[in-house]
């Protein structure tokens, strides 16, 4: 590992005293100076590059703007924010700012080796990046349509859905489609499509700021069906750093390049979400013949309407329909005051096999009457699109 060049910003003469002498243990670090004024930081940036700037936020957090400015103005460095202490509002100013990581004071000299080795994970990353990320591409004269796949209930199928639209529209349209992971809680689309993702959605939230059209595609996870998948995080922990303007930027994002954006949602509200809804082009709302899943979506679909959300945009999916089941498709309408958009049968060992194997169901048995039902629900909805501006 490389010797990382640091420059240290304290808060005061003490604080610069201590890390200097926390510093000087770690092996792979280079100090290039420390200083408890601005001036003399943004000298040296200039004259020469950094791999890691560590700062205190000032008295009254009166040094995110300068933390956000050298973000802007010097993208390659890694910031390290030193907080007086761990609360919401700190930490969320010091990643608006353009922190890649937070530490508390006093410094524990082992979690600051750990934020350094991050960093410098971190810039290789965007190094094998920058290599592999493909040529800049025409621009699509038209935003690609948004489609948001939606259930307040689990164990509904919203996930095998999501997969195989995708799948469908991959390979039945011939379009650029891409698969987005936004289950925080409990995502596996990639678990369900046998990928093993490099990276997840916390990679691109750590590179928002230079996120475009380009860039982001080097993130994702391609599929034989064809498809490209942008997988939720591994950890949980990592969702807190994820915001709602970071899934809007993602969002607008893969619009730009792709002719599909399909949107696995989790089973609930959150403000981190909303996007997905707001950018929605459909939404499609996933229940099965069951008392409990049709008023739960009954239940959502209230809460839509008092959200304002546009009911022209709402498209009822009936998933593991059964024509001998209690529960028939018109008793479905009939409850939820909606007709049915789509009903999709369920084949439990075909689908099985095809969850195990990471394959799409459309994609591994074309001719299976799950998938015809898969095929027509994709026929319906792209029939259906709106024209865009």
């Amino acid at each position: 590992m490389n010797r990382m060049k640091l420059l240290l910003l304290a808060d005061s003469e003490m604080d610069r005293l201590n890390i200097v002498d926390t510093l000087k243990n770690i092996d792979y670090v280079q100090l290039a100076g420390d200083f408890i004024d601005e001036a003399p930081v943004l000298e040296l940036l200039e004259r020469s590059p950094m791999d890691v700037l560590l700062m205190g936020s000032g008295r009254g957090g009166n040094r995110y703007a300068f933390a956000e400015r050298v973000s802007s103005q010097y993208p390659g460095i890694g910031i390290i924010m030193m907080e007086e202490s761990l609360q919401e509002e700190t930490m969320h100013n010091a990643l608006l700012a353009g922190a890649k990581d937070v530490l508390i004071k006093p410094i524990e000299p082992e979690k600051l080796m750990n934020a350094i080795y991050r960093i410098h994970q971190l810039q290789e990353k965007k190094v094998t990046l920058q290599q592999e990320a493909p040529q800049k591409k025409v621009r699509k004269s038209e935003l690609g349509q948004v489609y948001t796949v939606f259930s307040t209930k689990g164990g509904v199928g919203k996930t095998f859905v999501s997969i195989n639209l995708a799948a469908s529209l991959a390979k039945n349209q011939e379009k650029r489609v891409v698969l987005v992971d936004l289950d925080l809680d409990f995502g596996n689309a990639a678990l369900a499509l046998n990928l093993y993702p490099k990276f997840t959605i916390s990679d691109i939230v750590d590179d928002i700021r230079h996120i475009d059209s380009d860039l982001i595609e080097s993130y994702l996870v391609p599929h034989e069906s064809g498809i490209k998948v942008l997988p939720a995080n591994l950890q949980q922990q990592m969702n807190e750093f994820i915001n709602a303007d970071h899934i809007r930027i993602i969002i607008e994002a893969l619009r730009e390049s792709f002719d599909y954006v399909i949107i696995d949602m989790p089973a609930r509200f959150f403000e981190t979400i909303m996007p997905a809804l707001a950018l929605a082009d459909h939404l499609l709302v996933i229940t099965t013949p069951e008392i409990s899943s049709v008023r739960n979506i009954k239940a959502l679909l209230v809460t839509l309407k008092e959200l304002n959300f546009p009911q022209s945009k709402i498209r009822i999916i009936l998933n593991k329909e059964d024509s001998k089941g209690d529960i028939k498709q018109k008793d479905v309408e009939a409850t939820l005051n909606k007709k049915v958009d789509a009903a999709i049968g369920f084949d439990y060992r075909r689908v099985l096999s095809s969850l195990n194997r990471g394959v799409p169901l459309v994609y591994e048995y074309p001719k299976n009457n799950i998938s015809k039902h898969i095929d027509k629900m994709r026929t319906r909805i792209v029939q259906d699109e709106p024209m865009n501006a």
